[in-house]
């Protein structure tokens, strides 16, 4: 009896976990053409095809043909005509196969009809019409959202604007959001991850949010706009058992609070409060900062904590709150101080190495970042001491980005503490003045001086508003300590309508010249490697010639000194 042979590629891509992995990386139309090959690739290719849903024209269109009602290229579609209980069936087939449903009304390039959405909901033959969505992403009228939620979904992203403005769909009431929240805690109950993007001031909402954050008990992450956890949203979340993680985020599609709601952050924390809790991020100032994590019931098992204040704040309260740190969150590994940015303050105080000094009680400190109005008074000294003292630290960016930014008494020698003694750092950002004065000028002393400290691992510069000359000279050393593909990053990150016009003219000019050198420095790190690859292999060769030299000179010796050897 004769068997076939079986390649190796062919037992290979019988692996379903292998088949997967490789449908991930495929697009749409590849993965339709798998789905046709044999009924093993058909599974699997529809479950990566129907994985992720972003469009609801495509979903509800396996229940029947959609039409266009009118001759606008922007009129919406609706069925032919309503589902019956044999399309139900045949849409089980793929609607069991969507894990993450995302919907946003504004962006669909083929809208429905809201009649789509009833004839949905009226004809359905089960409750859950995408029974395993364990991700549920909503922008669109709330109502609408109700059909798709269920107790399987973990996940749940939420857009609340004031209205929505999308054609032939009815305008969201303004403030109304009880209702709807108690939808979200009956059918949902399950959430462990709550991310709310709007620009609704919180205390037109408060209220209604702080009813369903109290009937989501397994909630384990919670992501706000900035300004939106006030004293009662946080003494709330602070009775959620399982919180591990409350922050903001700064993308505008997150949206922006008023920050008059947390000018005064003061919440009253009973024993017990947040258990879980390791991250935390706020948008207060650094006073209510220091009185929030003296409460007797503060977190202290944190190992992330960032604190964005709206005040320019005093190198006193800076020291202040480091200094309370150190004494109560022994875990700290990423810590994160942003104070406000404004061309007009008063407040000319410099943060020094006094006020940074507790920092040195942070051993597990990975991550530190600081922002300030003014440009931090340190030295090469101080720079070197702190990169002495976290050998492990990842990221450090020390207010790369001041708006009083004429002077800066550190120059292009203050990276050379870091890539010395932090060969695990991954990002590093600091204002300096990069004059290339201190630099030795002979190539041979330049290549002797610096070979020997490049980065490991460094991926970004961050050079913010640091001042600059000439790109070719500061690229020429940077070359000798970045790998290859490290980026420079250069600007500012916070708002820059508060700009004069003047500091504006002086930033585009800087990042000009910063973009100069980030499009010279490839070129010439490739240079460097190549001259070490050299230099590596002269010093091969030369090695080789002195180990043949000796066996001819011991040669020489054993037949006396007169003797003549032939090569």
């Amino acid at each position: 009896m004769a068997f076939l042979a079986v390649s190796p590629t062919t037992r290979v891509l019988e692996i379903p976990e292998l088949l997967h992995m490789i449908f991930g990386f495929l697009g749409d139309p590849s993965n339709a053409a798998n789905a046709c090959v044999c009924k093993r690739w058909n599974s699997i290719a529809l479950d990566t095809l129907w994985s992720e849903v972003e469009d609801l024209h495509r979903l509800f269109g396996l229940l029947g043909p959609l039409k266009q009602l009118g001759d606008s290229p922007d009129a919406p579609y609706a069925f032919i005509a309503n589902p019956d209980a044999d399309d139900w069936r045949r849409f089980t087939k793929y609607s069991a196969r969507v894990r993450r449903l995302f919907f946003h009304a504004e962006s669909g390039l083929l809208r429905l009809s809201p009649t789509v959405f009833e004839d949905v909901a009226r004809t359905r033959t089960s409750l859950n019409i995408l029974p395993n969505v364990n991700t549920l992403s909503w922008a669109g009228p709330l109502s609408l959202a109700v059909m798709f939620m269920h107790a399987n979904v973990k996940r749940f992203v939420l857009w609340l604007p004031d209205k929505f403005a999308v054609p032939d769909l009815p305008l969201q009431p303004q403030y109304d959001l009880l209702p709807f929240f108690r939808d979200v805690a009956s059918r949902m109950p399950n959430l462990t991850y709550l991310d709310l993007r709007t620009n609704m001031p919180m205390h037109d909402m408060e209220v209604d949010l702080i009813f369903l954050l109290r009937s989501l008990a397994k909630l384990r992450k919670v992501v706000f706009p900035r300004f939106e956890c006030t004293t009662r949203i946080a003494e709330t979340l602070a009775q959620l058992p399982d919180l591990g993680t409350l922050e903001f985020q700064y993308v505008p599609e997150q949206g922006l609070g008023d920050p008059s709601d947390t000018h005064v952050f003061r919440p009253t924390l009973a024993m017990g409060a947040f258990p879980s809790l390791w991250d935390l991020s706020l948008t207060i100032s650094l006073n209510d900062g220091v009185q929030f994590m003296r409460n007797s019931f503060a977190p202290t098992n944190l190992t992330a904590l960032y604190f964005d204040s709206y005040l320019v704040e005093s190198p006193a309260v800076v020291h202040e709150l480091l200094s309370l740190l150190a004494e109560t969150c022994h875990l700290l590994e990423s810590l994160g101080i942003v104070t406000l940015i404004g061309p007009n303050s008063p407040n000319e105080e410099r943060i020094n190495f006094s006020t940074l000094r507790p920092l040195l009680n942070f051993p597990n400190l990975l991550i530190f970042e600081i922002i300030h109005q003014n440009p931090l008074d340190l030295t090469l000294e101080d720079l070197d001491q702190l990169a002495r003292s976290w050998p492990s630290l990842k990221k450090l960016i020390l207010n790369n980005e001041p708006a009083v930014s004429e002077h800066s008494t550190l120059t292009l020698q203050a990276l050379l503490p870091f890539a010395r003694h932090c060969p695990e750092i991954e990002q590093l950002g600091l204002f300096i003045n990069a004059s290339t004065a201190d630099l030795p000028s002979s190539p041979t002393n330049f290549t002797s001086s610096y070979q020997s400290l490049p980065f490991g691992k460094l991926k970004r510069l961050s050079m913010g508003v640091s001042l600059l000359e000439d790109a070719g000279a500061v690229a020429l050393f940077l070359s000798q300590l970045c790998p290859l593909g490290t980026h420079i990053e250069y600007g500012v990150t916070w708002e820059t309508d508060a700009l004069i016009e003047s500091l504006l003219d002086a930033m585009v000019n800087r990042c000009e010249k910063w973009r100069k050198v980030e499009e010279l420095l490839p070129l010439l790190t490739r240079l460097r490697m190549q001259e070490r690859e050299r230099t590596r292999l002269l010093g091969v060769e030369v090695q080789d010639l002195r180990m043949r030299s000796g066996v001819l000179m011991d040669t020489v010796d054993r037949r006396g000194g007169d003797s003549c050897v032939v090569v």
